[in-house]
C-alpha cells in the first residue's frame, strides 16, 4: 500500500513535470525566499531600529504591512528582501487599472492573448522598479538615524540593495508561477504569514490569561471566523443551463415518459455555470491592506473612517476585479459554441446582459460578506483585553485560508490522473 502511495506520488502526469517536483521546486523557492530575509543590510544598526518599531509594531500600520509582506517575523531585520512583494503588488494595481481607462493596455488584455499578456507583465516590471526605488526611499526616511554612515554613496547602495532584492522576489514568483505550484505572489505572502504566526510567543499569549472560559471562548470564536472565511471561499452561485439535445428532450418529454424517466435535472444543475461569490479570490483583502496605511494618515487615527474605507476597498476592488477578468461576452460565446444557453435566457445581447447583471451583483455580496467578516471581528475583539483574538490579524487569516484553498485545488488537479 505505501510503495503504490509513494510510487503514485512520484509518477508522471503526461509530459509535464512530475506533481512532485512542482511541490518540490515551490519549496525550494520559499526556502531561498527565507533565507534571504535573514541576511541583514550592512550600515545600519539592526538592533536599535528592531527594538524602536517593535515598540510601533502594533500601532503603526506601514509598519504591520512592511512585515507582513516582507517576513519579517516580527523582527523587523532591515534585509535585501525588506520590500518583500510590495512593489510589484502595486505595480500590478496600477496596470490593472490603466487596463480599464487605456484602449491600447484593454486590447493586449482583451484580445492578445499570450503575447498580450506577456508585454502586460513587462510593464507590470517596469513599474515595479519604480515603485521599487521609491518605497525604498521611504523606508530609508524611516530608518535614517539608524545609519551608522549617511553619506550619499551608502544610502545609494542600500537602495540599489532593495530594488535588487525585490525585483529577485518577483523573478522568484514568476519561477513558482511556470514551474512550481499556485500564484508566486500569494505564495510569497502565504509564507510571510506563516512566518509571522510561528514568530510569535504563543505560550505567553496564554499564560496572560488565568480564565480557561477566556480562552476556550477565543478559540471558539475563532473556529466560528475560519468557518465564515471557508464559506467566503467556496460560496458560488450556479445558473442552471441546458443543451440543444436536452431542450429536445424536454419538449418531447410529455409524449414520451420513458425519457421522462431518464432525463436527470440534478445532471443539468451539475453541467450549470458556476460563480464563485469572491471571483478575485484573495486579492482585494491584499490590495486593501496594501492601501490601507496611507489612508490611515489622511483620517488621522480615527479608527471608525478609518474602518469604512478599509471595507469600502474590499468591496470595490473585489467588484474591479471581478469585472476585469470575467469576460461576459466571452463566455456567452463559448456557450455559444457549445449550443449552450441559459435556461430561460435568449443567447446573444440578453444572455451577456444577464451575465454582467449576475457577476456584478455576485462581486458586491461576496466584498459585503468579507467586510462582514472583518467587522465581526473587530466587534469580538474589543471584548478582549489580550489572547488568540488580540494577536491574530483577520486579513492575514483571510489571505491564510484563501492561498491554501487555492494550493489544495492546484495540487488535487495536478495529482487528478495519477490516482483515476
Amino acid at each position: 500500500m505505501v510503495q503504490q502511495l509513494v510510487k503514485r506520488f512520484f509518477s508522471k502526469t503526461g509530459s509535464k513535470s512530475k506533481p512532485s517536483e512542482k511541490i518540490f521546486f515551490t519549496l525550494f523557492i520559499i526556502f531561498l525566499f527565507r533565507v534571504g530575509n535573514t541576511i541583514p543590510i550592512c550600515g545600519i544598526d539592526q538592533e536599535a531600529i528592531r527594538k524602536a518599531l517593535s515598540q510601533l509594531g502594533n500601532q503603526n500600520s506601514i509598519i504591520q504591512i512592511i512585515n507582513m509582506y516582507s517576513g519579517g517575523s516580527g523582527k523587523f531585520i532591515i534585509s535585501p528582501f525588506s520590500l518583500g512583494i510590495i512593489p510589484f503588488i502595486n505595480a500590478s494595481i496600477l496596470i490593472d487599472l490603466l487596463t480599464t481607462l487605456i484602449p491600447f493596455l484593454e486590447k493586449l488584455q482583451s484580445e492578445e492573448g499570450e503575447e498580450g499578456k506577456r508585454k502586460l507583465m513587462l510593464y507590470k516590471k517596469t513599474l515595479t522598479f519604480v515603485f521599487a526605488i521609491a518605497q525604498s526611499a521611504l523606508l530609508i526616511y524611516y530608518c535614517f538615524p539608524y545609519f551608522y554612515a549617511t553619506d550619499l554613496f551608502n544610502l545609494a547602495i542600500v537602495i540599489i540593495e532593495l530594488v535588487t532584492g525585490s525585483l529577485i522576489i518577483v523573478w522568484m514568483s514568476n519561477l513558482i508561477e511556470k514551474k512550481g505550484i499556485g500564484n508566486g505572489t500569494s505564495i510569497i505572502i502565504f509564507t510571510n504569514i506563516i512566518t509571522n504566526l510561528i514568530g510569535k510567543n504563543w505560550f505567553t499569549i496564554f499564560n496572560e490569561n488565568k480564565s480557561i472560559l477566556n480562552i476556550g471562548s477565543q478559540i471558539l470564536i475563532l473556529v466560528i471566523l475560519v468557518a465564515l472565511i471557508c464559506i467566503s471561499q467556496i460560496a458560488r452561485m450556479n445558473i442552471e443551463v441546458v443543451s440543444a439535445r436536452q431542450l429536445s428532450f424536454l419538449e418531447n418529454e410529455q409524449k414520451n415518459s420513458q425519457i421522462e424517466k431518464n432525463y436527470n435535472l440534478g445532471q443539468k444543475k451539475d453541467q450549470g455555470l458556476s460563480i464563485r461569490l469572491n471571483q478575485a479570490g484573495i486579492f482585494p483583502i491584499i490590495i486593501a491592506s496594501n492601501l490601507l496605511p496611507f489612508f490611515s494618515y489622511v483620517t488621522n487615527s480615527l479608527k471608525l473612517l478609518e474602518s469604512f474605507i478599509y471595507y469600502f476597498l474590499i468591496i470595490g476592488f473585489n467588484y474591479f476585479y471581478t469585472i476585469v477578468f470575467w469576460d461576459p461576452e466571452k463566455i456567452s460565446e463559448q456557450l455559444r459554441k457549445a449550443s449552450v444557453s441559459i435556461v430561460n435566457i435568449t443567447p446573444g445581447k440578453e444572455t451577456i446582459s444577464y451575465l454582467e447583471n449576475v457577476v456584478k451583483a455576485t462581486s458586491i455580496i461576496g466584498g459585503i460578506f468579507l467586510s462582514l467578516i472583518l467587522f465581526s471581528y473587530d466587534l469580538i475583539r474589543k471584548n478582549f483585553e489580550v489572547g488568540l483574538l488580540t494577536q491574530i490579524n483577520i486579513s492575514s487569516l483571510i489571505i491564510l485560508i484563501g492561498v491554501a484553498y487555492e494550493l489544495q485545488k492546484t495540487i488535487r488537479s495536478l495529482y487528478i490522473n495519477v490516482f483515476e
